[in-house]
């Protein structure tokens, strides 16, 4: 299951990439495909913990089932930004806050979500904490 979390994550950055540099420039689509990324980043991590995520859009509350001691905690926390963007310029009463991202904002985050899903990845390899 680890692993199938971690899979649709890399397809949410690869929907990400094709929303910044496919035909048509959508970055506001492309922020949405990169919260899901790391949405289901932290929920692989939980379940790689025997921890069953609930379904939720906020990654600090899903970081949160994390034990204060574990390191994944602590990394993931930067990725807590990305929360609003879990509904933001997908309805059209949402207010448009935050404000839609730049290429190159967009680009650090697939970056640093891609870093993240690596480091996963090695973990599974240890029993979990």
């Amino acid at each position: 299951m680890v692993l199938r979390w971690l899979e649709i994550a890399r397809g949410d950055l690869l929907a990400a990439r094709n929303c910044i540099d496919g035909p048509h420039f959508l970055p506001g689509f492309a922020a949405y495909h990169c919260q899901q990324a790391a949405e289901k980043l932290v929920k692989a991590i939980l379940v790689h913990r025997g921890i069953e995520p609930p379904k939720s859009h906020d990654i600090d509350t899903l970081a949160d089932r994390l034990s204060s001691a574990d390191r994944s905690r602590f990394a993931l926390a930067s990725l807590g930004r990305l929360t609003p963007y879990a509904i933001a310029f997908r309805y059209p009463e949402e207010d448009l806050e935050p404000s839609i991202p730049g290429r190159d904002e967009i680009v650090s985050w697939i970056s640093e979500i891609e870093a993240a899903i690596q480091r996963a990845v090695a973990e599974l390899t240890d029993p979990p904490a």
